[in-house]
Formats: structure tokens, C-alpha cells, sequence
């Protein structure tokens, strides 16, 4: 959650997230996953690949940018596949919202990694509402 605040923060500023946010929480999440065993590797893979894969098409569409696929493919890699599309669809649903309040103020540009923020804080939530 630091570093997509970071990112967002980042973002809502200049639209632009540098690199080092996205690729940076990739690699710690890869080494994180690697020291609990090749089992954990191998999840945090899936999930960086499943992460990446929800925004890519809008990525391609020039609705995205890359590091708005690459913070939630950090996402995955920390936390896993599952946990990536819970993140994903909540952070779409955030992005709804925000996209709207910006509409809303007259704004045609709306970052969208403080979505992923908002969305991933949410998906953090979900499991402990429901149990």
C-alpha cells in the first residue's frame, strides 16, 4: 500500500508515475515471494502476469498508461492471482467512481492509480468483512 500511495500521489501531481514505483514493487515482490520457496514464486509470477493482463488492453487502447498494468501487476506479485482480480474489479469500480467526479468537475484527464489505491485498499477489506 506505500508504494501505490506513493504512486498515486505521484500521479495526481504530475500524471506520471517514474518507473522505479512500478518495477521497484515488482522486483521486491518477486524477491519476497522467492525467499518463502519456489511454490510462492511461482504465484507471485502468476499474479504479476494476471495483474498486468487486466489493464493491458486499455494500456493498447491509449486509455492506460503502462504504469497504471505495471503497479497492478506489482499488486499480483505481492499478493497473488486471486487477490489481483479481486484488486482489479475493485479498482474499476473505484475508477467508475472517480472518473465521474471528475466529469462531474469539468476534468477530461483523471489519473487512475490513485483507483488502484483505492481499489486494492478495498480488496484488502473484502476477506474481513466477509469472515
Amino acid at each position: 500500500m506505500v508504494l501505490l500511495v506513493g504512486a498515486a500521489v505521484s500521479d495526481v501531481r504530475r500524471l506520471r508515475v517514474p518507473g522505479w514505483w512500478s518495477l521497484g514493487g515488482i522486483a521486491l515482490g518477486l524477491i519476497a515471494a522467492a525467499l518463502h520457496g519456489l511454490a510462492r514464486l511461482e504465484g507471485s509470477l502468476l499474479g504479476l502476469a494476471v495483474g498486468a493482463l487486466l489493464l493491458l488492453p486499455f494500456v493498447v487502447k491509449g486509455w492506460a498508461g503502462p504504469a497504471d498494468s505495471l503497479l497492478l501487476a506489482a499488486v499480483g506479485a505481492w499478493e497473488g492471482w486471486a487477490f489481483a482480480l479481486l484488486a482489479g474489479l475493485c479498482t474499476s469500480l473505484a475508477g467508475l467512481v472517480l472518473a465521474l467526479i471528475a466529469v462531474r468537475r469539468g476534468k477530461r484527464i483523471v489519473p487512475y492509480v490513485p483507483a488502484i489505491a483505492v481499489g486494492t485498499a478495498i480488496a484488502f477489506v473484502i476477506p474481513l468483512l466477509a469472515g
